[in-house]
């Protein structure tokens, strides 16, 4: 009982920390040049699946932490002025990168460096070909036009452009996490009480910024 309490406080805590982040730094990134954003945040969001899965040993812990993440997004949903899509697919987004996450993370706990490699390129460039299909969908079935599908060079623009400036950022956060498990044993345990407490505050992040 007191473990799957410890996980669950996990998952809330990284899932709101996922939270935080989209409504802030998710909300500068936008000034940024279009699409460039998720080639920041998809791998700040896959190091806390990550940090997650380290944590708690549960492949299933990383969708309900990316749940959480898009739970949270969907308040936009009540925002006036928005297009529903504009909520809908960004949380499309989080839940198609945690779903890569759970495919791929056997091979980021290889000791082998080119398997690792290549798990960290599958991530940035796979969940970016389903996210593809996703607003290809979303196009035929409501006619809004993406960004991504104006062209047959804008859709490799964001497979393997962005995917590659995601490859060298995931690749950096993940060896980044993995010396520093080598040099400092440190073990986080987030009461829930503080994971509740970031849920809350990341739910009025999003109202309000």
């Amino acid at each position: 009982m007191n473990q799957n309490k410890g996980i669950l406080a996990y998952i809330i805590f990284f899932g709101a920390l996922w939270g935080i982040l989209e409504a802030t730094l998710g909300y500068v990134l936008q000034f940024l040049p279009p699409l460039v954003s998720g080639s920041v945040m998809f791998p700040i969001a896959a190091t806390l699946m990550i940090l997650t899965y380290n944590h708690t040993k549960s492949k299933s812990a990383m969708i309900y932490v990316a749940m959480i993440a898009a739970s949270i997004k969907s308040i936009n949903f009540f925002m006036p002025g928005l297009l529903p899509i504009k909520t809908y697919n960004p949380m499309i987004a989080i839940m198609l990168q945690s779903l890569v996450m759970v495919a791929v993370i056997p091979l980021l706990q290889k000791k082998n460096v080119l398997t690792v490699i290549t798990g960290i390129a599958l991530l940035g460039f796979s969940w970016r070909l389903l996210f593809l299909g996703n607003i290809a969908i979303n196009n035929l079935l409501t006619g809004f036009q993406f960004v991504q599908l104006q062209s047959f060079s804008s859709m490799m623009l964001f497979v393997f452009l962005f995917g590659m400036i995601e490859f060298l950022v995931l690749a950096l956060f993940f060896y980044t996490i993995l010396l520093s498990k080598q040099r400092i044993n440190f073990v986080f345990k987030p009461p829930m009480i503080l994971s509740l407490s970031c849920y809350a505050v990341a739910v009025l992040l999003t109202i309000f910024l």
